[in-house]
This record gives structure tokens, C-alpha cells and sequence, in this order.
């Protein structure tokens, strides 16, 4: 086996190592994540890449396909997909004999060669690791635009016309993805699919290996999760133990002598996960415990302020992720908790440095006070 080849082989391998281990990571840090389905279609042109196919124009290398898939988001940063494509190939090569597709009565003529053009038809079923790039370099957004996603694989590829041939494929691409809606994307997939040369027939040229170039346009359902929705949150009603009779007595008077809600509010801080905007439940467990006291003070109004790490990210990651934070809480406080939009007003602070015992994990997160102005 060619040393590029092994090469691109362990590439792949540790790529989907890492990748499982960062999905896994991930859905132990994303409690609220919950793997959405989707399942998609595309079409569009191939280009076939072998020893003697450069030799042709452009647009007689130019050929046609279709591509129908599966997957699953394992994680805001994960995915794998399952799919198959046919496809029409066209190429040229020096062995009429052994090769597919050949017009022995059109030979296609260079001064140095005889070259007789391929055309056949051949099938494609493959598994891709796709990897959200956008989320990963720009921070999670469920309501991205566009995303872009690259993705590795392995696959194998059979021809249809006589005499037959079948290859292990080696898969690399990027998919753009627009958000039409919260459920479809429209799709430019892009894939490049390598085989080894005899594929086509021809195993005496100076190329060890063949491959082919596809462009689809098409689209995706997402079905079955959270993934790219909306927040979805639980709702449930939060149980807050009565304090022990005993105290009682003690809570009243302390109460009698408050005039102002101000005065017993206290700031909250809700952690978040490096680089990322999901609630945990014991985030909302403690948004909760202040959401009872807001709805006991209804006159009062709340500023939720965003924050995020200085030593990670740039400023602009960080502007965003500390805006996405605060607005997860106060969506929460709305969706949740019943608690009205007008009491509640956001700022994202972005990037700051350690705050509290020079821990930058504690700078993750969104501080909850009282507006007293």
C-alpha cells in the first residue's frame, strides 16, 4: 500500500478517534442536548480524476449523480451519517480490454496515445464523522444561518457496467448548510471519494490511486431532538420545601422589618461549560430559588449580565458566547418560570479576566442582581 495512502488512512482513524471522544465530552457536558435525526437528498455533477483522464476537456470529464442519506447529531459538535449515491463517471484510458464503459468506435485520438473514453455507471455506499466547524471555532448557535461542516469517511464503490469492480473508498468533504427553517437546511455538499487506480480498468498508468470530485445541491429534514431548535425546556413545577417549622417565628420578623424587594435579592451566578451556552439542571435548579423570590416581589427588575473567559477564545467568540449565555437564562427564567420579559433586561459583557480566586472557570458564566436604578 502506498506510504500516502496508509497516510490518509491513520488520518482518518485518528480523526474519528478524537471525534467520538469530543462527542462524548460533550454530551456529558450538554445535560439539555438531546440528538436530533436528519435525513437528506442532493444532485448534481461529478468529475472522475485518472491517469488519463486529465487528457480530456473539461467538459468531457463532467458527469452527473444523486446522493440519499441518513444521520444523527450526537452532539452539538458530532455527527455520523450513512448514505449511498449513483453516479455516472466519464474518463479515457489505453486498455479497451479489462476497462468499463468503452466506445471502440470512437476512439478519442492525442498525438502520443490512443485513448478510448469511459462512461459507466457506478454505486457508492459510504459512512461519514461529520464536525460542526462553525459551532466549534464561533461558539454554539442553534439559529446559525450558515454552517459549515466537514466531514471524513469510509466507503466502497462498485461499478455497474461490465466487467465489474469494487473498491474501498477514503471520503473527504464540506457540507455549507443555510437554515431555511427549524427543521431544513439547503445543502452544497461537497465530496472528493478516493479508490485505487484499477477501479476504472486501467492499473499500468502513474497515478496509484483514482478519485472523484461531487458537488450536490439539495436539502435536509432534521427531525427527533434539540439539536438545532429552540431551547426545549423541561417544565415542571420546581418543589421548594416550606423551612422547618422551628425557624418560622424567626423568618416572619425577619420579613416584618423588610420594606424594600431590594433589600433581600442578592446576586446569582450560573456556571456554563467552556464554550458553551447550555443550562445545566443545577444552574436551573438555583434560577428557580430566584425565580420564587422574583414572583413574591412582582415590582422588581433583574439585570442577567453574560460573561466568558478571557484566556479562551477571541473577543469576538466571546462577545457572542457571553450574549448566548445571557439570553439561556433568561429564556429559561420566561419559559420556565413564568417570569415576564419586561422585568428582565440582558448584557453581554464578553472576554473578562479571573474574577474569583483566579479561577477562569468561574468567569464562564452570568451574574443575576437586582436593577436598583
Amino acid at each position: 500500500m502506498p506510504f500516502r495512502f496508509r497516510l490518509l488512512v491513520y488520518v482518518l482513524f485518528i480523526s474519528c478517534i478524537s471525534g467520538f471522544l469530543s462527542a462524548q465530552q460533550v454530551n456529558n457536558n450538554s445535560t439539555d442536548f438531546k440528538g436530533e435525526w436528519f435525513i437528506g437528498f442532493g444532485a448534481g455533477p461529478r468529475i472522475y480524476f485518472a491517469d488519463h483522464a486529465r487528457q480530456l476537456n473539461l467538459s468531457d470529464r463532467i458527469s452527473g449523480g444523486a446522493d440519499l442519506y441518513v444521520g444523527k447529531w450526537m452532539s452539538p459538535l458530532i455527527a455520523i451519517r450513512a448514505g449511498g449515491s449513483f453516479q455516472t463517471l466519464k474518463g479515457a484510458t489505453q486498455q479497451s480490454s479489462g476497462s468499463h464503459g468503452i466506445d471502440t468506435d470512437k476512439p478519442y485520438y492525442i498525438p502520443e496515445h490512443w485513448l478510448w473514453r469511459q462512461k459507466f455507471d457506478a454505486w457508492h455506499l459510504y459512512g461519514d464523522m461529520l464536525f460542526n466547524a462553525s459551532n466549534l471555532f464561533a461558539g454554539i448557535n442553534e439559529d446559525r444561518f450558515w454552517t459549515l461542516t466537514p466531514f471524513v469517511g469510509l466507503g466502497y464503490m462498485s461499478t455497474w457496467d461490465q466487467p465489474k469492480a469494487q473498491e474501498i473508498s477514503l471520503n473527504i468533504g464540506l457540507m455549507n448548510s443555510l437554515r431555511l427553517s427549524s427543521s431544513v437546511d439547503l445543502n452544497i455538499d461537497i465530496r472528493g471519494a478516493m479508490v485505487k487506480e484499477r477501479f476504472h480498468g486501467n492499473d499500468v498508468g502513474s497515478r496509484p490511486n483514482d478519485g472523484v470530485l461531487s458537488v450536490n445541491l439539495g436539502v435536509t429534514y432534521r427531525f427527533g431532538g434539540s439539536g438545532k431548535s429552540k431551547p426545549v425546556y423541561v417544565h415542571y413545577e420546581p418543589y421548594f420545601p416550606d423551612p422547618p417549622s422551628l425557624h418560622e417565628p424567626v423568618i416572619e420578623r425577619v420579613v416584618e422589618k423588610i420594606t424594600e424587594w431590594k433589600d433581600v435579592a442578592s446576586d446569582v451566578l450560573i456556571l456554563f461549560q467552556i464554550g458553551q451556552s447550555t443550562l445545566s439542571r443545577d444552574a436551573r435548579v438555583q434560577i428557580g430559588f430566584l425565580a420564587r423570590l422574583m414572583h413574591e416581589y412582582p415590582e422588581s427588575q433583574y439585570i442577567i449580565s453574560g460573561y466568558a473567559d478571557e484566556g479562551t477564545g477571541n473577543p469576538d467568540l466571546n462577545d457572542r458566547l457571553s450574549s448566548a449565555r445571557a439570553e439561556r437564562v433568561k429564556d429559561c427564567l420566561i419559559g420556565e418560570f413564568g417570569i415576564s420579559p419586561t422585568r428582565l433586561k440582558t448584557v453581554a459583557v464578553g472576554g473578562i479576566e479571573n474574577r474569583y480566586y483566579n479561577d477562569p472557570s468561574l468567569s464562564r458564566s452570568v451574574i443575576i442582581r437586582p436593577d436598583k436604578s
